[in-house]
């Protein structure tokens, strides 16, 4: 007589193990920064303060790559965020910066874009990183391609 337990016992156990390894892969996305960082988004566009077509590979005949946040933020100074974009040889191709005052931000959205089809990132095919900054922490690393 074959046991018909053992298959079902089997899948579940294969159900299991790959939501637990999909939890883990969101949780790198989702630490890092997680006390102030509440989103992140690659995109090609921002309607309305939202991401519009979330991607991380973009083509080189894209007109932009968009790295878009949104956070909580208390300062009673003047600070900054950053996004610091990696070309593929790890070189900083362009650090862009918002200045902020001093506030209690709540779900504030904001973004920073880098032209690819009419700038020099169109010459630059690979993986790319993106670093952003809320004020001296670094709330979110994010990789994408340009291809």
């Amino acid at each position: 007589m074959i046991n018909k337990k053992k298959p079902y016992v089997f899948c579940t156990f294969l159900l299991l193990l790959l939501m637990l390894g999909s939890l883990s892969v969101q949780a790198i996305e989702l630490v890092q920064g997680s006390q102030y960082l509440n989103m992140i988004s690659l995109c090609k566009d921002v309607e309305e303060k939202e991401p519009v077509f979330e991607t991380k590979f973009f083509s080189i005949n894209d007109e932009k790559a968009v790295c878009w946040i949104r956070f909580n933020y208390s300062s009673s100074e003047i600070f900054e965020i950053t996004w610091e974009w990696e070309d593929p040889s790890g070189n900083i191709y362009h650090n862009g910066k918002l200045e902020m005052e001093p506030g209690n931000y709540q779900n504030y959205r904001t973004w920073y874009e880098i032209g690819i089809k009419d700038h020099y990132a169109k010459n630059l095919p690979g993986n790319w990183r993106v670093r952003v900054y809320l004020g001296d922490f670094v709330v979110a690393i994010k990789d994408f391609t340009i291809y």
